[in-house]
C-alpha cells in the first residue's frame, strides 16, 4: 500500500449525501471526502498494518483532507512519547471539532496521567483546536476521584473566548457535574468560568437526560 492507494481507498468509499451532511456539519475548509467512521476506521487499521510510512508521506503532502488527518492521528497507538509528538505536528493542521474530537481519544493506557497531561499542555499553543483538543484530553482522561485534580490544577489557565474551546469547557463542566457531583458543581462558580462558558454548560446540562 502507497499513499496514492490511501487516496483511491477514499475516493471510493465517498458517499455524496454523506458528504455534503459531512461539510455543513464540520464547518472545515479540508476537502471532504465523505467516507463514513466504521469505514475510515477500518482504512485506518488496514494503514497500521500495510503502510508504516504513512505518517512521515503524509507530513510531506500539502492540502490534506479532513479523512487524510484523521487517519494520521488514529495512527499515534500507545506509542509513548512518540504519540505525543505526532499530536503536536498534527493538531495545527486541525479546524475542525470532529478532527480534534476523534482523535484525541482516551489515553486509559497510561499509568501516570499527571505526566500525560502535562506533556499534552503543550497542544493550547496550537490556536483554537489545540485549546479545545487539550479541554477534551482532559475530560476523557481525567474524569475519575483520582485523577479530577488535573482538571482543577489545568482548566483555571485555559484562555476561553473562542466558540469551539467555549463549547468544550462547557461540555466538560457538564460531565464534571454528572460524573463527579460537588467536585464538579463547584467548578461551576469557580472565577475563571467566562460568562459564555457557563451559559453554554448550563445549556448542556439542562439537554442532558442523565441530570
Amino acid at each position: 500500500m502507497n499513499y496514492e492507494d490511501v487516496l483511491n481507498e477514499l475516493d471510493g468509499l465517498s458517499e455524496e449525501k454523506f458528504k455534503a451532511f459531512t461539510v455543513r456539519l464540520l464547518r472545515t475548509r479540508r476537502f471532504v471526502y465523505g467516507v463514513r467512521t466504521p469505514l475510515l476506521r477500518k482504512l485506518g487499521r488496514r494503514i497500521r498494518s500495510e503502510y508504516p510510512d504513512y505518517i512521515t508521506d503524509f507530513f510531506g503532502r500539502e492540502n490534506v483532507s479532513h479523512e487524510e488527518i484523521l487517519l494520521a492521528g488514529w495512527q499515534t497507538g500507545k506509542d509513548y512519547p512518540h504519540n505525543i509528538t505526532l499530536l503536536s505536528r498534527l493538531v495545527p493542521l486541525m479546524d475542525s471539532w470532529a478532527q480534534t474530537d476523534q482523535v484525541i481519544y482516551k489515553f486509559a493506557w497510561a499509568k501516570d496521567k499527571s505526566a500525560l497531561i502535562r506533556d499534552l499542555s503543550g497542544l493550547t499553543a496550537c490556536g483554537e483546536f489545540g485549546r479545545r483538543a487539550f479541554i477534551v484530553a482532559l475530560m476523557t482522561n481525567c474524569m475519575t476521584e483520582s485523577d479530577f485534580h488535573l482538571i482543577e490544577e489545568y482548566l483555571p489557565g485555559m484562555r476561553f473566548g473562542e466558540y469551539y474551546v467555549d463549547m468544550a469547557a462547557a461540555w466538560l463542566l457538564c460531565e464534571g457535574v454528572i460524573k463527579m457531583g460537588e467536585r464538579g458543581e463547584a467548578l461551576l462558580s469557580a472565577p475563571f468560568v467566562t460568562p459564555s462558558v457557563l451559559s453554554k454548560a448550563k445549556s448542556k446540562m439542562r439537554d442532558s437526560f442523565r441530570i
